[in-house]
């Protein structure tokens, strides 16, 4: 049986305008927002390839974590866009874990339990988390064929998620299989706040 080739993809690569600060660099546990991410997708057998237009900023992520790769956008800037077509185009593996660096409780059983549901599906262009009713595509893992849709909503100006997102055959993950707080974004001071609120609350119930 063909065993599909897999690799996680984290994107970095954003403004963090409404944080007011790169949200990759956010203090988080025993590093930071990337370095956590990092060491989660790491820990669930992956290697891993991050997206940043600001390499300088990795210095210490990268003196960390020797192996890790980094890559700016390989084409304009486009958002979340422009970072997948990046991933697609730096990568080889057939299956790209694709997360955002703002979620500071994804943690490695979360990504066993999201590939294992895709390596258990059939049919999908995309697996997304869905959770509470709520899509999440930068928590998804998406299959190489999409690069040409990806491709093309570059070439048209077309940077909405959704939009591509419609054209593809998007699986969503079942009700349970992850908590909304593997999903958590950490987008603004405030979200930041909460998470590292929660980060307290969850070290002492593991005490």
């Amino acid at each position: 049986m063909h065993v599909q080739t897999r690799r996680a993809v984290i994107l970095a690569g954003g403004g963090s305008n409404r944080m007011g600060t790169p949200k990759e660099l956010l203090k988080w546990r025993e590093g930071t927002f990337l370095s956590e991410l990092i060491k989660e997708t790491t820990a669930s057998g992956l290697s891993c390839l991050v997206v940043s237009n600001t390499p300088e900023r990795l210095a210490a992520v990268r003196a960390a974590w020797p192996h890790i790769e980094v890559t700016p956008d390989l084409v304009p800037s486009a958002g979340p866009v422009s970072g997948i077509v990046t991933a697609l185009r730096a990568t080889s593996e057939e299956i790209l874990l694709v997360l955002s660096c703002d979620l500071p409780f994804m943690e490695r059983e979360a990504i066993r339990k999201l590939c294992r549901f895709a390596e258990g599906s059939a049919g999908w262009d995309v697996v997304a988390a869905k959770v509470q009713g709520r899509l999440h595509p930068l928590c998804a893992v998406y299959h190489r064929r999409t690069q040409p849709v990806w491709e093309k909503a570059l070439q048209d100006g077309q940077y909405r998620l959704m939009r591509t997102l419609d054209q593809l055959q998007v699986l969503t993950t079942p009700e349970g299989l992850l908590d909304e707080w593997a999903v958590f974004n950490a987008n603004t001071p405030e979200q930041y706040e909460i998470a590292l609120a929660r980060g307290k609350r969850r070290g002492r119930d593991n005490s």
